[in-house]
C-alpha cells in the first residue's frame, strides 16, 4: 500500500446521512472544501472539490493526474437527501463507472442500499441488520449465472455476507459467500468457491488501532498510531454517512493516523510495510498539510504530500 492516503480521499470525500458529532463540539464546522494530492515530485495527482449547502455535503467532483497531466474528465458525485436522510447517491461524468445508489431507513438507522454501476447490468443489494444501534450484519446479494461442476449453468443469486460480534474495544468480522438457485437452496455443487476471512478490528479512542486478517492461505496485521489532533473526515462522515460500517474505516477515526504498519504472512514468507505522515496543522488543530513517508531497511522515502483547505 504505497500510498494509502492518497488511495482514502475518494472514499471519504463520498458522505451521507444525517448525525450528530458525538463531541458536541463545533468542529464539525471545519468542513474540508478541497484536496489536493501531489505526488513525490510536487506533481499533481487529484484534486477533489467538495460543496455544502445548510451545513452537509451536497456534491464532490474528482479529478485525476498523472505528473500533473490530467487523465480523463472530472467526476461529479451528488447526494440528494429526504430531510436528514441520504435518498441517493449519483456519480456522473465517469463513463461506465458512473453509479446510482438509493438507501432507505427504519427507525433512523440504514437497512437497504441498492447500486447500480454503467458498466454491469446488474443491481447489488445490500441488506443492514442491527442489535439494539449495533450493527450484526450486511448481506450483499446479485443476481448470477452459477457454474455447475457437472458443467451445467442455472440463474441464481451471489450472496456475499458480512456478520459482525461486538465485544468491548473489539469487533470480529466474519465474511463469506454462497450462491443460492432460484427456489432460494444453496448451491454445493458450484465451481465457484469462497473463503472465509476473519477480521478483528481493536479500537480506541474513537480509532482503529489494529486489524488482524486470516484467511486459509495468510494473515495481514495493520497497524496504526494517531495524533490527538481532530481527523477531518471524521466529521463529514460523522455528521452524514449511511454506512454503518464506516466507523471500522482508518480513514474516519477521530484522529489523523501518524504511523501505519502491515505485517503480512504468506506462505511462510513475512513481509513489511511501514507508511508516516507529518502534519502541518490550523489554528483549530485541523490539518493542512500532510507529508507521507515509507520507511524500509533503514532508510526513508518521500511519497508525496496532501493538501486540505477549509
Amino acid at each position: 500500500m504505497k500510498k494509502i492516503l492518497f488511495s482514502l480521499l475518494a472514499i471519504a470525500a463520498l458522505a451521507a446521512c444525517s448525525k450528530n458529532d458525538d463531541n458536541g463540539d463545533d468542529s464539525a464546522s471545519q468542513f474540508v472544501k478541497k484536496i489536493t494530492a501531489k505526488n513525490e515530485n510536487g506533481k499533481l495527482e487529484k484534486v477533489i472539490t467538495l460543496t455544502y449547502e445548510g451545513g452537509r455535503p451536497i456534491s464532490h467532483s474528482t479529478t485525476d493526474y498523472v505528473n500533473g497531466v490530467q487523465t480523463g474528465t472530472t467526476r461529479v458525485s451528488t447526494l440528494l437527501y429526504d430531510g436528514r436522510f441520504i435518498k441517493q447517491a449519483k456519480r456522473e461524468n465517469a463513463g461506465i463507472d458512473n453509479y446510482v445508489q438509493n438507501f432507505t431507513y427504519e427507525n433512523g438507522k440504514l437497512v437497504t442500499k441498492t447500486e447500480k454501476y454503467e458498466s454491469d447490468y446488474r443491481t447489488y443489494t445490500y441488506q443492514y441488520s442491527y442489535v439494539g444501534n449495533q450493527l450484526t450484519n450486511v448481506l450483499k446479494s446479485h443476481p448470477t449465472t452459477i457454474y455447475l461442476k457437472s458443467g451445467g449453468t442455472q440463474s441464481g443469486t451471489r450472496y456475499t455476507e458480512r456478520q459482525f460480534t461486538h465485544n468491548g474495544n473489539t469487533v470480529i468480522e466474519v465474511k463469506t459467500g454462497y450462491e443460492k438457485d432460484l427456489n432460494g437452496a444453496v448451491v454445493t455443487n458450484t465451481v465457484f468457491s469462497y473463503d472465509t476471512n476473519t477480521i478483528t478490528y481493536t479500537l480506541s479512542g474513537g480509532n482503529v488501532v489494529k486489524e488482524v486478517e486470516e484467511n486459509p492461505y495468510s494473515i495481514s496485521i495493520e497497524e496504526y498510531t494517531y495524533d490527538t489532533k481532530p481527523n477531518p473526515f471524521h466529521y463529514i462522515t460523522n455528521f452524514v454517512e449511511p454506512d454503518p460500517t464506516s466507523f471500522l474505516e482508518v480513514h474516519n477515526g477521530k484522529n489523523n493516523i501518524l504511523t501505519y504498519k502491515n505485517t503480512h504472512e504468506h506462505n511462510g514468507k513475512k513481509d513489511e510495510t511501514l507508511i508516516s505522515f507529518e502534519y502541518t496543522y490550523n489554528a483549530a488543530g485541523f490539518p493542512t498539510i500532510v507529508k507521507q513517508y515509507k520507511e524500509e531497511n533503514g532508510t526513508r522515502e518521500f511519497l508525496g504530500t496532501t493538501e486540505y483547505e477549509y
